[in-house]
């Protein structure tokens, strides 16, 4: 998108964000679901480009084991799950406590995550992942993480405070690295989303995901190394009904040192896990995402969906 085009975008982004102010956390929790679904009914009809990008990564990471149709069926889901993800943002940032103590189950296995010392919490663009962050908030738990601001920065700057409502803290990615070690040396939280595409230049090394290669971000493994703080991998699933789950497929111990195989065997684990959690609920995560956006010369490119580029030599 050129950036005419999205100046052009922002004053309608900027109402409609003010709408959503305004409207969202006034709605009842049937109204809430119910315009999660016309949305992502109509984003996966009218949103092609979103469609073709979320189509081609199934391909990439079912090939024939998931039919046309089955595919398809799993992205429509995608859509309205990541709608109402949005729409959540800002419904649980009002009336937090009463809210989130009502729709959000804590599974057994999460509740190490809520114990007051240092954690690396693991999730990915699964499910509800804002959630943990609201919830750990509403715990008096504070998680700092980093988010990609949005390019509007009046609708950027509201997301953050939707994000704020409950005690969460949004750092900004320039000299993060050097604060979050800070935080976690004094017992605090940290989150990250371990399935973003990270360049090399930003720290990212190349895992396996889904069988191909892919960059993902080393930082959390180099700062549990650092610190001595444990990984917890954690994933905020829909149940019925308008509620969620948070829960831990479990922890990883800091690695012993922080060379270069050290940091690279930790992260492929980490990786490991959220494939597999996203093979087991494929509908829940985030198709519509470039996750292989670039790939290393030599690769194949034919087994990369149609967006890659290739990393210059």
């Amino acid at each position: 998108m050129s950036k005419r085009t999205r100046q052009l975008r922002h004053p309608f982004e900027r109402a409609a964000i003010h709408l959503a102010m305004a409207v969202i956390p006034r709605l009842p929790r049937y109204g809430v679901l119910a315009l999660a679904k016309i949305g992502g009914r109509a984003g996966y009809l009218f949103d092609s480009r979103s469609r073709r990008i979320g189509l081609a990564n199934l391909d990439v990471a079912f090939g024939d084991t998931r039919t046309a149709e089955e595919k398809k069926q799993i992205l429509k889901t995608s859509f309205v799950t990541m709608v109402r993800t949005l729409l959540d943002t800002f419904w649980f940032a009002h009336h937090s406590g009463k809210r989130l103590d009502k729709y959000v189950v804590l599974d057994d296995s999460s509740k190490v995550f809520f114990q007051d010392k240092a954690h690396i919490c693991i999730t990915a663009h699964f499910g509800n992942w804002e959630i943990i962050g609201q919830m750990s908030g509403h715990k008096q738990l504070p998680l700092h993480s980093i988010a990609t601001p949005v390019k509007n920065e009046l609708v950027n700057k509201h997301f953050i405070r939707a994000r704020e409502a409950t005690g969460q803290t949004i750092i900004p990615r320039k000299g993060a690295l050097r604060k979050l070690l800070g935080i976690l040396r004094k017992g605090g939280k940290t989150a990250f989303l371990a399935d973003q595409n990270t360049s090399e230049n930003n720290g990212g090394i190349w895992v396996d995901f889904f069988g191909l290669p892919a960059t993902v971000t080393a930082a959390p493994a180099l700062l549990s190394g650092r610190t001595g703080a444990e990984i917890l991998m954690g994933f905020c699933s829909p149940l019925p009904g308008g509620y969620y789950r948070i829960y831990s497929t479990g922890t990883f111990d800091p690695p012993a040192e922080t060379g270069e195989a050290s940091i690279r065997r930790l992260t492929e684990q980490i990786t490991q896990v959220t494939e597999k959690e996203i093979r087991e609920h494929p509908e829940y995560w985030l198709w519509m995402y470039k996750r292989w956006k670039t790939h290393q010369p030599g690769d194949d490119p034919t087994k990369y969906p149609c967006y890659k580029k290739s990393r210059p030599q």
